[in-house]
């Protein structure tokens, strides 16, 4: 799926190829923008992203669960990052 998802990304075969991707990190930063935005708009998160929301799910046609593995991942980086609280 990933392959299919950023066929434009060159070389996704391996943990090192991934991270030393450039266009990887630049997407990166575009998912953590777009987190940003809900921060900025708790009061209706909803309406901030109903475009998004459209763009991966009829465009894009992204599995709405690799949004719960990801929202997975960025928990368990802020726990490494931050530690118990």
């Amino acid at each position: 799926w990933t392959q299919r998802y950023f066929s434009t990304f060159g070389n996704l075969s391996s943990p090192a190829a991934i991270m030393g991707n450039s266009k990887v990190a630049a997407h990166g930063r575009t998912v953590l923008g777009g987190l940003e935005r809900a921060i900025k708009n708790m009061d209706n998160i909803k309406a901030t992203y109903a475009a998004l929301s459209v763009m991966h799910s009829e465009k894009l046609h992204v599995d709405p669960d690799n949004f719960r593995l990801l929202s997975d991942c960025i928990t368990v980086c802020a726990a490494m990052k931050f530690g118990p609280s």
